[in-house]
């Protein structure tokens, strides 16, 4: 679905990605791990055509990044902190504003909105106003907007970000629904190693070159992780407890 070939980003005279490929095939979850600074919401951007390669190529089905945009397959969900929590707008607006670009007709908008606050079990809080959700509340309401258009693609940039460790999991096991009943492809830039080895098939490790490329478990490996982090990184394994994460549940810090 996506192909990455000698990918090179500069900005501002600093190499922010250098010669990074990877293939991410149609119905995958695929999680983009590193260090701060490594160039994942680089990635991302480039992906969406925010950000315009300086070499090599990105096609996403065949097309470039803008062209497939334009065909509204694409969902996003940017980083917690850059909603307006306090803006005055209900729930259900929320997810209208998803079809914004879609010529039909009023009544059929308004079906397609109750029927995803559904899928993501927020309709009795349709006339809630949206900024007085919890961060997890809040999260579900912007998947809800972001995958109402029916995408192929769904984007997410570090989706667990000021939530509760509850509502991570929460979150965790409604994207493997969404992929599992929707088919969505999902790309997933996290720092929250520990919660998603359940579930994705595929982690790319970046910092600023591609370091790793391959399944959740061979990542564990501590040669994969130093390459990534660095040699001076300690691993914690969470408890047991966490219902998700059990297995798999690591925690990187750089020291």
């Amino acid at each position: 679905m996506i192909k990455i070939e000698n990918l090179y980003v500069e900005i501002n005279g600093n190499l922010i990605l250098e010669d990074v490929s990877l293939e991410i095939k149609k119905g995958e979850i695929v999680a983009v791990v590193g260090p701060n600074g490594g160039g994942k919401t680089t990635l991302v951007k480039v992906i969406l055509g925010f950000i315009k390669p300086t070499k090599g190529m990105v096609l996403i089905e065949g097309k470039e990044p803008k062209d497939y945009i334009k065909s509204g397959k694409v969902g996003y969900l940017p980083q917690m902190s850059n909603y307006e929590r306090d803006f005055p707008v209900s729930v259900f607006d929320v997810v209208m504003f998803g079809l914004i670009n879609f010529k039909i007709s009023k009544k059929e908008k308004e079906s397609k909105v109750i029927e995803y606050l559904k899928f993501v079990g927020m309709e009795k809080y349709k006339d809630y106003p949206f900024g007085k959700l919890s961060g997890g509340q809040q999260q579900r309401v912007m998947i809800a907007r972001a995958i109402i258009s029916q995408p192929e693609l769904l984007i997410l940039d570090e989706p667990s970000t000021g939530v509760d460790v509850v509502a991570q999991e929460n979150f965790y096991e409604f994207i493997k629904k969404l992929n599992r009943e929707k088919g969505i492809t999902v790309v997933m830039v996290t720092h929250d190693i520990g919660a998603i080895g359940s579930f994705v098939n595929k982690v790319v490790g970046l910092n600023r070159r591609l370091h790793y490329l391959g399944d959740f478990k061979d990542f564990l490996q501590k040669e994969a992780i130093d390459k990534l982090y660095g040699s001076e990184i300690k691993v914690l394994i969470h408890s047991p407890e966490c219902f998700t994460c059990q297995h798999y549940n690591i925690e990187v810090k750089n020291h």
